[in-house]
C-alpha cells in the first residue's frame, strides 16, 4: 500500500483522482499547507511514498518547492502537459519530475504509474514499519498533518510560552493567531480550535490531558504533547 500525498489549491478539484488511487488501496492524502510546509516539516514528509503536483498549482510554485519532496525520497509526479513545460522557461524541471498525468491518461494507467513508482518504496516502509513497531498508540506524525493552520498556530504560541516558563492567556493567544485584539467571536472560535485539536488527540491515540485548560488562565501542554511539539518544531 503506498502513501500519496496530492498538493493542490483546490480539494474538490482531486476527488475523481482520489477515487482511482483508492482502488488500489492506497493512502490518499490531499492538502494545500504541506507544500510550503514541507521544508519544515520532514518528519511529515517522510510519511510518503510519492507527491502529486495538481494542475492546480503553478509550475513556478512547483519549482520552488519540490526539492523539499525530493530530498526526502519522494518520487514527483506532475498533473499537466509535459510538452507545454518543455517549451517553458523551467524546461529543466522535466527531468525532476518522474511521471505525469495528463487528461488522456488513462485510470489503469494512472494506477499503474503509481505502483512501478512506488514498488521499491513500498519495501522499504513495510521493512521500517515491522522493524520499529508502527503499530504504536500514537501517530504524531498524521495528527501534526491534520492539523489546520491556525491550529499549527495554537500549539506553537503555547508551546514558546510554556518552554519559557509563562502562562499564555486566552485573550494573548487571540491576539498572536488573528492579529487582533481579542473579541467575544474569536475567543468563542479559539475554543473551537482547542475542542478540535483535542479531538484529533483522541483520534492519533494520545492520552487524555495532554491539552488542559485552567479557568482564567489559559491553555496548558501536558508533557508527551509538549515534547511532541517541540520535535516538529525542531526538524
Amino acid at each position: 500500500m503506498a502513501r500519496i500525498l496530492i498538493i493542490t489549491k483546490n480539494l474538490l478539484a482531486e476527488q475523481e483522482l482520489q477515487a482511482i488511487l483508492q482502488r488500489s488501496n492506497d493512502e490518499v492524502y490531499c492538502s494545500s499547507d504541506l507544500i510550503i510546509d514541507a521544508q519544515f516539516c520532514p518528519q511529515i514528509i517522510k510519511y510518503f511514498s510519492l507527491v502529486i503536483f495538481s494542475d492546480t498549482i503553478s509550475t513556478l510554485d512547483v519549482s520552488k518547492y519540490y526539492s523539499s519532496f525530493k530530498k526526502n525520497g519522494l518520487s514527483i509526479v506532475r498533473k499537466g502537459s509535459k510538452v507545454d513545460l518543455k517549451k517553458s522557461e523551467l524546461s529543466y524541471l522535466v527531468d525532476e519530475i518522474d511521471d505525469w498525468i495528463n487528461p488522456e491518461t488513462t485510470d489503469i494507467e494512472i494506477i499503474e504509474k503509481i505502483a512501478k513508482l512506488t514498488c521499491g518504496q513500498s519495501k522499504t516502509i513495510l521493512a521500517i514499519d515491522e522493524t520499529s513497531g508502527v503499530k504504536n498508540a500514537k501517530n504524531s506524525e498524521l495528527f501534526f498533518f491534520s492539523l489546520s493552520s491556525n491550529e499549527k498556530k495554537f500549539l506553537y504560541h503555547l508551546y514558546q510560552y510554556q518552554k519559557d516558563g509563562k502562562v499564555l492567556s486566552r485573550e494573548k493567544l487571540c491576539h498572536l493567531i488573528w492579529e487582533t485584539e481579542a473579541t467575544k467571536s474569536n475567543l468563542c472560535q479559539l475554543s473551537n480550535l482547542a475542542n478540535r485539536i483535542k479531538k484529533k488527540l483522541v483520534v492519533n491515540k494520545f492520552p487524555n490531558g495532554e491539552l488542559s485548560t485552567s479557568w482564567n488562565k489559559g491553555y496548558f501542554l501536558g508533557d508527551l504533547l509538549f515534547n511532541e511539539v517541540q520535535k516538529y518544531m525542531d526538524a
